[in-house]
């Protein structure tokens, strides 16, 4: 059954689409209004909707069902008529009769099942396709096992003395004395197997008691057993929608309250995935409007501090310049599949300002200093860091800062550093020059040469003596910003001049300073120049 759900969006509607085999993800950071989207989507969609909400508890109050089938005839309607009220997006007020109603139904199911073979095998005989049935171990309770299977679960269940029971390593226990993990198991698929051909499945952040390596093999299972039904999914779990590209996405980026209820919401639409690289899915779905893709990886420098200057944006590594050039523009050449905007930050590593113009024509920015380090040693931060160590040591902050300058300059005349600073720089600057000037196809056809020559002069004495000559003034600003430190004892001896035991310290101190200053982030993110402009 395929549903169209209208859905305020503060200026109109955003029309939700589901379907069999094209199931919608909801998706959100906590906060946006999420859960409570899909409590309006269950009051939308009335009876036919079989609610699973995230909030239900997932235990049971005694060993043995106390439902009844009376009881469990009423608890549909009482169900529908919590789940309608305003409060029933946080107010658990059927405890676990939900849970109950579950095992009731698949026990029923099952039982039922038996029932039905064997009036068919009296009286058609031998010859009776309920034999087949039985033997294909097709029943719910089969399905159920088959699924548990499915999802990594060690343990199967079966129906003795007309109770529901858990088997592992062959020993049976009560449903009631199951893992956590194996009891939301357990009753979710109870739930998705014994639920009428026509339901609409509403399932509500399934990967609350799960682990991803349950939650995700057990609804795409679950979705398999039930082909031809509509499963609508709110989740935090990025892998399910990514592996499920003929789904449609629901990105709730925001919402609007009056009078103690959400009135509206902020939604983006993904309704084709397939338009977006595979592996740019899960940055994608996982994102806010603005994602800015950075060089280096988890523990590197650069996420933490563009996470502190970007908070609007979603900041994603990569391991290399392409590829954060490829990740960029595979989005931007999908944006009519989505509505993020992708940008790129890359090192400098002394491009010229013809490079840096091609790059920023992308949407991908390289830094105007070296490295990231320049950051973290900038003028800007080693003043901020050394008034806040002044402040806590009783040292003149002056003092401290002419300490760290002192440290780094004594390190920069140690050990041939500037030939290596001057070798690096000139051999980047060596390679451009060469590929500028390297024959094109014509002029090779052309000339037929048997060699061919190319001269460039060395721009290595040039950067040895501009090194020299910032040596000389003491400007080590200047080498900060634009000379590869990373890869000398110059920022250890400056941290520890600045009285701290290492660089690891001073940098980590550098996040904390940069959270708490507002003064010093705008400074920072000014050096970026137009990148800031653009994620604001």
């Amino acid at each position: 059954m395929t549903v169209r759900l209208d859905i305020p969006n503060g200026s109109g509607t955003t029309t939700l689409e589901a379907g069999p085999q094209k199931p919608l993800f909801v998706i959100g950071q906590n906060g946006t209004g999420k859960s409570a989207l899909v409590h309006r989507i269950v009051a939308l969609l009335g009876g036919r909707a079989v609610y699973i909400p995230g909030s239900r508890p997932n235990h049971f109050d005694q060993e043995g069902l106390s439902i009844t089938t009376a009881s469990r005839r009423a608890l549909t309607e009482h169900l529908w008529n919590w789940d309608s009220q305003p409060d029933g997006r946080w107010r658990v007020v059927p405890g676990t009769s939900r849970n109950e109603k579950a095992i009731h139904d698949l026990t029923t199911a099952e039982i039922q099942f038996a029932i039905t073979a064997a009036g068919e095998i009296k009286a058609e005989g031998r010859a009776s396709k309920a034999i087949d049935r039985l033997q294909e171990g097709d029943s719910p309770l089969d399905k159920v096992n088959s699924l548990l299977a499915q999802a990594n679960l060690p343990i199967r269940a079966k129906v003795e003395n007309g109770e529901l029971k858990a088997n592992r390593d062959g020993t049976t226990i009560s449903i009631a004395r199951m893992s956590d993990g194996e009891k939301a198991a357990l009753i979710l698929i109870s739930d998705v197997v014994a639920a009428p051909a026509e339901a609409v499945f509403v399932i509500d952040e399934p990967e609350l008691h799960l682990h991803r390596s349950i939650v995700v093999p057990l609804v795409n299972a679950l979705m398999r057993e039930r082909p031809n039904n509509t499963f609508i999914i709110s989740t935090h779990e990025l892998e399910l929608p990514a592996e499920n590209v003929t789904g449609a996405v629901a990105m709730v980026r925001g919402s609007h309250w009056q009078a103690n209820e959400i009135q509206s919401w902020d939604l983006d639409v993904i309704t084709d995935e397939s338009a977006v690289p595979e592996d740019l899915r899960v940055s994608l779905l996982g994102s806010r409007r603005k994602i800015l893709f950075i060089e280096g990886d988890d523990t590197s420098l650069d996420r933490p501090l563009y996470a502190l200057l970007f908070p609007s944006a979603s900041v994603s590594s990569r391991a290399s310049c392409r590829e954060v050039e490829r990740c960029v523009t595979g989005l931007r050449a999908t944006e009519g599949s989505h509505h993020a905007k992708a940008f790129g930050l890359i090192d400098n590593d002394g491009m010229t300002r013809e490079q840096v113009a091609t790059f920023e024509a992308k949407g991908i920015y390289p830094l105007p200093v070296h490295t990231v380090e320049s950051l973290y040693y900038s003028r800007e931060v080693l003043l901020a860091i050394a008034a806040l160590q002044g402040e806590n040591l009783g040292i003149p902050p002056a003092t401290l800062l002419a300490d760290a300058k002192a440290k780094g300059l004594e390190e920069l005349a140690k050990n041939d550093r500037i030939n290596h600073f001057g070798g690096r720089m000139a051999e980047r600057r060596l390679r451009d020059q060469l590929l500028q000037q390297l024959p094109t196809r014509t002029t090779l056809v052309r000339e037929n040469a048997s060699e061919i020559s190319v001269t460039i002069p060395s721009p290595l004495p040039a950067e040895i003596a501009r090194l020299q000559e910032l040596q000389s003034a003491g400007d080590l600003d200047e080498v900060i910003a634009h000379y590869p430190i990373r890869e000398s004892g110059m920022l250890d001896a400056m941290a520890k001049a600045l009285r701290y035991q290492g660089r690891a310290d001073y940098e980590r101190a550098v996040l904390s300073r940069i959270k708490a200053d507002d003064a010093l982030r705008n400074l920072l993110k000014a050096k970026l120049g137009y990148l800031a402009e653009e994620l604001g």
